[in-house]
């Protein structure tokens, strides 16, 4: 006969898919006719926008936009023009076990982005772009919590705790982040701007009922120039605030976010006179919410009977239990050599990439690529640009059997001209991790008693005892001699579940 389980079914969302994968973009451009030739490149820069994925069997796809700038001094100029890049993209990604109704957060990183001179009126763009992707599918787990006919057929039951984390739902939301930035006024002279880029960070997280109330700042940088022809740069911080609907979700779930900006317009606007006094500033953004529940479950993980033979048939369900959730930060210092005398800096930007392991001398080390890029003042006055690229290394151990999912990123940049004329640049790299263990949980899916094979009793000896020739468990004493765990406690004046020493003496009564 087989025996009722008492089931505890836990809902979750599984990762079915996560991997990234690099696409090179080209193009080559022509310098407008009513643009004088191109003398020298001063510098490129691009942000690559995210516009759409979606689901299919095996398959993601996806589509955005690089938007590139490309500075260049003309001939017989000193001023900076500039040329605006734009870059289509489509990919397909092979991503076995995703369905039409996998749900996707996507991710698209701009590894490098490079301008080539062809000649004078020519050049050539290249960009290499790293794509993100994960997908979930939902899945249900049964674990036995208890057995229904334990107490009349004799069963007992042993159970543990298993501690999960796991992702319980998704939710991804667009929104929009727009403001007026009041210009200085050393600013209102600005006759255009050359280039600008915008970041998003994520400050604050809050749980309210089904709701999370996410804080965060828009990071918005700019390098402009002056009717006089000179340079100029400004930042500015602008803080925003979402509320995201999440279905099932409680103050006792934890939260991981992602913002990704899909489109980004920052216009100077100018009075009668010709003076800017403020911009606007529009930023289309993406928030995706995972919501990770952290569960305990009282499982059945081993079970006999002291009156029938039992067939107990298992299989093993596949969880994550969480370790540690570590923040790191990391102060960085990198020195550029400039290819002509320093007399200013303009602007420095820092981007960062998504950590990843790499196998060092001491072993594997969590560590990102950081991409440097400086706008300086050269002693002739020219404008130029210089750059180079870091590995960050994040300072904890790792451990080979743990998974480690991590994010990383810039603040408090900076930079200086040191006695040599070289540039230095410093920034703090902030690591977040989560740190998981996957482990195996056995569970009891069936059990099948033999109700026509009832053990026999009556020659067994109502006490047993026994000299233990190794340490043992009271359970699996208990279980070799089919009785019960409470009857040796009782028999040995034993009250704590304690681990019974080799050479001690032990009496093992028959159940009653």
């Amino acid at each position: 006969m087989e025996l009722s389980l008492e089931k505890k079914i836990t809902k979750r969302l599984e990762c079915v898919f996560c991997g990234s994968s690099l696409h090179e973009e080209n193009t080559e451009m022509i310098v407008p006719d009513h643009s004088p030739d191109i003398m020298r490149i001063v510098r490129g820069s691009a942000d690559a926008f995210l516009k759409d994925k979606s689901a299919r069997d095996g398959k993601i796809d996806v589509g955005g936009n690089i938007k590139g700038t490309v500075l260049y001094i003309a001939e017989g100029e000193k001023k900076v023009r500039k040329l605006d890049v734009l870059m289509p993209f489509a990919y397909v990604i092979d991503a076995p076990g995703v369905s039409d109704s996998s749900r996707i957060s996507a991710n698209v990183f701009l590894r490098s982005f490079d301008v080539r001179e062809i000649n004078p009126r020519k050049i050539s763009v290249r960009a290499n772009a790293e794509l993100s992707v994960c997908a979930y599918g939902e899945r249900e787990i049964s674990f036995c919590h208890d057995i229904t006919e334990g107490e009349e057929l004799g069963v007992c039951t042993k159970k543990s705790t298993v501690s999960m984390y796991h992702p319980q739902n998704f939710r991804e939301k667009g929104f929009t982040v727009s403001d007026d930035i009041e210009l200085s006024s050393a600013e209102s002279g600005m006759s255009g701007l050359l280039t600008s880029s915008a970041a998003l960070k994520v400050t604050d997280t809050k749980i309210i009922g089904n709701k999370t109330i996410l804080k965060g700042n828009a990071y918005i940088s700019y390098v402009y120039e002056n009717e006089d022809g000179s340079i100029g740069c400004g930042e500015y911080e602008l803080p925003f605030s979402q509320i995201i609907d999440v279905e099932g979700m409680n103050e006792e779930n934890d939260l991981k976010t992602a913002l990704s900006v899909t489109g980004f317009e920052l216009e100077p606007q100018y009075d009668a006179a010709g003076k800017a006094h403020y911009m606007t500033v529009s930023i289309a953004a993406d928030a995706t919410v995972l919501v990770l529940s952290r569960e305990t479950v009282a499982i059945v993980d081993d079970v006999y009977s002291t009156k029938l033979p039992l067939d107990v048939r298992r299989c093993a369900e596949k969880c994550s239990s969480l370790c540690a959730k570590p923040e790191k930060r990391v102060a960085v210092t990198e020195s550029i050599e400039a290819g002509t005398g320093v007399k200013s800096v303009i602007d420095v930007n820092v981007s960062i990439m998504p950590p990843s392991r790499r196998r060092d001398e001491g072993g594997e080390v969590l560590c990102s690529d950081a991409s440097i890029t400086v706008m300086y003042i050269g002693e002739d006055d020219g404008i130029y640009n210089a750059s180079r690229r870091s590995i960050v290394v994040c300072p904890m151990p790792l451990d080979n059997e743990h998974k480690y999912d991590a994010r990383a990123s810039v603040s408090s940049k900076s930079a200086s001209v040191g006695a040599s004329g070289e540039i230095n640049v410093r920034f703090f790299t902030d690591f977040e991790i989560t740190e998981t263990e996957e482990i195996a949980v056995p569970v009891i899916s069936e059990i099948f008693a033999d109700a026509e094979t009832v053990r026999e009793t009556d020659s067994t000896p109502s006490v047993i005892v026994k000299r233990l020739a190794r340490e043992c468990d009271i359970w699996s004493l208990a279980k070799e001699y089919r009785t019960t765990v409470g009857e040796i406690k009782l028999a040995n004046d034993i009250t704590d579940d304690v681990t019974l020493s080799g050479g001690r003496m032990v009496i093992i009564p028959k159940k009653r």
